[in-house]
């Protein structure tokens, strides 16, 4: 090949390398991508590993902020249970108790477990919980004041079960603060005087059990080790986006039009390899006039071969893959889909509640248990009281509050929860009574309206309903009476 034909060649393939060209490559822009499902198993195959016991937290709170899906099935299930609670006395003999000592101690018992503000508190702990799999806090109190400190699982691990309430335990990383030695400012007195002893004692680990009972170690599984608990469901999360990001190409390809100029070449005996009617420049001339003009939709393909499409055609029957996916991602989260607009069946839903209902009492109960200890290391007195949060739900709560309804007509001493459960604390719940009946007697002014429920049994029929007028009964009703059906 001559000088002057390689130099023509190369003229050629720089023309056709500088057209713009399509590019169809999917967008993989999306804020799920970030992560694969490869990153996925290969942290969950090695779930030991406190680097990836961080990596799930962090694929964890990433889909909480990207998936809408993820994020309402976390506030689902952080939100299900309302906790309502009383404070109620244990371990006390009723005879020969002095009432009003008695009393006074209850109310001083409560205004104690009421400024830990147990719900607004439980929030929190709920939501993290169930976001990274664990939860560690530490109680922090003023005179005033109470909060609990949520503490980055990062710098946290489970290491002890206490022996005696069964409470998880967990020791920190103290070499945090190293570094930056303010950072103590943010955290309790206790914390700076353990890192204060661990830096004068240079062989002593970093890692330091925080054994108070200020300290919350909170897990909404039994599992081992401290991971989302949902992690089961990312593959699924990741399978809907994946089918929206083709349903997307699908649409936009669907969309699209191709325009094919082909370059002229000479024909006959004459005619040799590569060998065009016009020159390059020509041809790159033209593909850039019409290309400049053409629509985002519209594509121009410039080439001096034939193009043949070729279509991948799909079955007629084709069934929506992202509603596939979403369905399947419910189905494996164990939620009924009714809850969120994807299902018709009230039954299963139904049931479908109570066993989420059932799974989520872990929460509850352990929150319970750390509140009573932490009562009796700081709220001490002459008689003994204790929280109890019911079990009450979004969904229960009418169930839960007829029963108790029902007890009470038959004395059983369940007033306070009747009070609980209308979303009254313990002191709202006394003090309103008081107000109501001894301050400004409502009892006497407020006058019920005549009903059938303020009437004397006079005029009614043997079951207590009063009869219908002739005009007002059906003509079934009609008949019951004529065979005395009633009888």
């Amino acid at each position: 090949m001559t000088e002057a034909q390689k130099q023509y060649y190369q003229r050629i393939m720089t023309t056709f390398s500088s057209m713009k060209l399509i590019n169809f490559t999917p967008n993989r822009d999306s804020v799920v991508n970030t992560f694969s499902k490869e990153d996925l198993k290969r942290n969950l195959k090695n779930i030991s590993s406190l680097s990836s016991q961080k990596n799930l937290r962090k694929i964890s709170r990433f889909l909480y902020l990207s998936s809408p899906h993820y994020r309402s099935l976390i506030n689902y299930y952080s939100t299900l249970y309302n906790f309502d609670y009383l404070v109620e006395g244990y371990n006390t003999n009723p005879d020969g108790i002095d009432i009003k000592k008695y009393k006074k101690s209850y109310i001083k018992a409560v205004d104690n477990y009421e400024q830990m503000g147990i719900k607004f508190e439980s929030i929190q702990l709920r939501a993290n919980a169930y976001i990274d799999g664990v939860f560690y806090g530490y109680a922090r109190r003023t005179k005033n004041g109470f909060y609990i400190q949520h503490l980055d699982p990062d710098h946290c691990q489970v290491t002890f079960i206490n022996s005696e309430t069964g409470l998880y335990g967990y020791s920190f990383d103290f070499s945090i603060f190293s570094s930056n030695e303010s950072l103590l400012n943010s955290y309790p007195d206790e914390f700076t005087t353990i890192y204060n002893r661990i830096k004068n004692n240079k062989t002593s680990s970093k890692w330091v059990r925080v054994d108070s009972t200020n300290a919350i170690c909170i897990k909404p599984t039994n599992g081992k080790h401290p991971i989302p608990p949902m992690v089961g469901l990312f593959e699924g999360i990741l399978d809907i986006y994946d089918f929206k990001a083709l349903a997307k190409g699908r649409e936009e390809i669907g969309n699209y039009q191709l325009l094919f100029q082909q370059i002229p070449m000479k024909d006959g005996k004459e005619a040799t390899a590569d060998d065009f009617l016009i020159s390059e420049d020509f041809v790159k001339m033209f593909h850039d006039n019409i290309s400049s003009s053409l629509p985002e939709q519209v594509g121009l393909l410039t080439t001096p071969m034939k193009i043949e499409a070729i279509k991948f055609e799909r079955d007629s029957l084709d069934k929506n893959k992202v509603a596939e996916a979403t369905s399947q991602y419910w189905n494996e989260a164990g939620i009924s889909e009714l809850l969120f607009g994807n299902s018709n069946s009230s039954t299963a839903l139904k049931l479908s509640i109570t066993a989420d209902e059932s799974s989520l009492s872990v929460i509850v109960e352990e929150f319970e248990k750390w509140v009573n200890e932490y009562g009796k290391a700081n709220f001490k007195g002459t008689y003994n009281f204790k929280v109890r949060i019911l079990h009450t739900t979004k969904f229960n709560v009418k169930d839960y509050f007829d029963m108790r309804l029902k007890a009470a007509q038959y004395g059983i001493p369940v007033k306070n929860e009747i009070i609980a459960i209308l979303g009254l604390s313990p002191s709202a719940g006394y003090l309103n009574a008081f107000l109501e009946n001894d301050v400004l007697e409502m009892h006497n002014k407020l006058i019920p309206l005549m009903s059938s429920h303020t009437l004397t049994t006079d005029g009614l029929d043997e079951n207590g309903r009063p009869k219908k007028a002739d005009g007002d009964r059906t003509d079934s009703g009609d008949k019951t009476i004529e065979n005395d059906g009633n009888e």
